[in-house]
């Protein structure tokens, strides 16, 4: 990743910085992100192609992904 890219990032998580800090709303957002975990887990189930599966995959991934960024943020 560019210098710039890891700038920009740093700027867009920062802006997220008032829900990161805020517990309640965190919480929410982690319970919100569980809840579209779950339903990718069902897809992926339920999947009977490979293109399916493979986008099922990616989407948890990128959902998880997010659980992470108050860590990302320094909280």
């Amino acid at each position: 990743m560019s210098n710039n890219q890891q700038d920009l990032r740093k700027q867009a998580v920062s802006k997220l910085k008032p829900m990161i800090s805020t517990k309640r709303q965190w919480d929410a957002f982690c319970d919100y992100l569980d809840i579209m975990i779950s339903e990718q887990h069902t897809k992926l189930e339920k999947s009977d192609n490979i293109v399916s599966i493979h986008r099922a995959q990616g989407a948890i991934d990128a959902l998880k992904y997010l659980k992470y960024l108050r860590e990302e943020a320094g909280e």
